[in-house]
């Protein structure tokens, strides 16, 4: 609850940040109208901003994650204000160049109307994966006809302003990410081949090594993999371990793309390893703090490449909880139990029933005993993580919680916009009353 107030709180503040760095320069009747097309452009071009993956803007947001979270967010935004836009703007004086006033609205509408498709087919997650990126390829010249009905249609908006000039500047840097995103595939690959394959139940740990030394990654961060054929997508995931010329993924069948990539995944496959990207970096120098790490089935991943880099030492306590649905399907649970025989710093506490074996007793239990500023690494399922959060924060910890959130189709959750449109609907249950 406290999140979603939180997310509530942060949504309500962009929107009036919008509306009010315009409402100083124009009428009174066109704050409304001209704060709304401000948010939508606004929006559209942060996301694209966002969705070029630039290392330093996903180290300003906190991890690629993170980027596409919000990434996903201002795509709400953008929807929400082109509509309300659409809705209650009407033509005020000439324009910059008047005869481009009357086709700068025409195609605002046009623009408006792609939008919400593209949203709405966006959030839908029966499209498959492939099909669902390739249409986000879209969003750039969506993005460039909101732009053009922006500058030219007639509106209240003097050129020159200073919103007009923000907007200006954000949107040719908008327009300079989508084109470097649509460069993105011939970004440096390296060719690797599968050495090792070992399947489990309802996932495959493999193993790809390259002929020559692959970049540097840290414990817990992800690289992408993707097909050696022309346009493949690449889809990312953790690494689990590896050396200069070899990587490790422990990979679950839970789309089209990995379900495809489990079933016919063979020893002697080519693929393209992509760049290392991340920021979940749980600590395992030994001048760490004490830390709770908590992995659900193959968020075991990021801890696996920790322990794999750690010594035993007398450094601070390291508590794993890893829950798992069977041995069978955890396609780790050996490795895990070995470095836990080999590192004394660490205390492993497996899990096989999740559901009824992580109880909040337990989890306080386990809590009570560490240090009131120690560290929470969390990566799993959101149900998990949840649970978890509620338990350290009833255990008045303040050490901060380090999670990531890898199904980037699902960033806005529906409970969030439950939680967001309730308030709405009652207001508006009492007014038809």
């Amino acid at each position: 609850m406290l999140k979603n107030k939180k997310i509530l709180f942060t949504a309500i503040a962009y929107v009036i940040c919008n509306i009010a760095i315009v409402s100083p320069f124009v009428p009174l009747a066109n704050i409304l109208p001209a704060g709304f097309g401000a948010l939508s452009m606004n929006s559209m071009a942060i996301s694209l901003i966002l969705a070029a993956r630039w290392r330093i803007v996903d180290r300003i947001m906190g991890g690629p994650d993170k980027s596409y979270v919000s990434h996903r967010w201002l795509g709400f935004f953008a929807i929400l204000g082109a509509l309300l836009h659409w809705l209650l703007a009407s033509p005020v004086g000439s324009g910059v160049i008047p005869m481009l006033s009357e086709s700068g609205e025409e195609v605002g509408n046009v623009a408006a109307i792609a939008l919400l498709i593209m949203t709405l087919a966006a959030m839908v997650k029966k499209i498959p994966y492939h099909l669902w990126k390739a249409s986000h390829i879209l969003m750039g010249p969506i993005f460039l006809i909101a732009a053009y009905h922006t500058f030219f249609v007639a509106s209240p908006l003097a050129v020159g302003e200073e919103p007009w000039i923000l907007m200006a500047c954000i949107s040719i840097i908008g327009t300079t990410a989508w084109f470097q995103t649509l460069l993105r595939h011939s970004s440096p690959s390296r060719l690797v081949k599968v050495v090792k394959a070992i399947p489990f139940e309802g996932g495959i740990d493999v193993t790809f090594k390259a002929t020559t030394k692959l970049p540097t990654f840290e414990a817990g961060q992800f690289a992408t993999i993707a097909g050696n054929y022309a346009r493949s997508e690449p889809h990312p995931f953790t690494i689990a371990g590896g050396d200069s010329n070899s990587r490790r993924f422990v990979i679950r069948s839970a789309g089209d793309w990995t379900e495809r990539f489990v079933k016919n995944l063979k020893i002697g496959d080519e693929y393209r390893l992509g760049r290392v990207s991340g920021r979940f970096l749980p600590q395992i120098k030994t001048h760490r703090t004490e830390q709770l790490w908590v992995a659900g089935g193959v968020g075991i991943t990021p801890f696996m490449a920790a322990l794999e880099k750690m010594n035993s030492d007398n450094g601070a306590k390291v508590t794993l909880i890893y829950c798992i649905r069977s041995r069978a399907s955890s396609g780790a649970i050996l490795d895990i139990e070995a470095h836990a025989h080999r590192l004394k710093q660490l205390e492993l506490i497996v899990i096989d029933n999740p559901k009824e074996g992580l109880t909040e007793e337990l989890l306080l239990r386990i809590m009570a005993q560490m240090d009131s500023r120690a560290k929470l690494y969390l990566c799993g399922p959101d149900g998990l993580k949840s649970r978890v959060i509620t338990s350290w924060q009833a255990a008045s910890k303040t050490g901060r919680v380090h999670s990531e959130k890898f199904d980037f189709r699902d960033a806005i959750g529906l409970t969030n916009l439950i939680y967001i449109g309730r308030p709405v609907l009652e207001k508006a249950r009492e007014k038809l009353r």
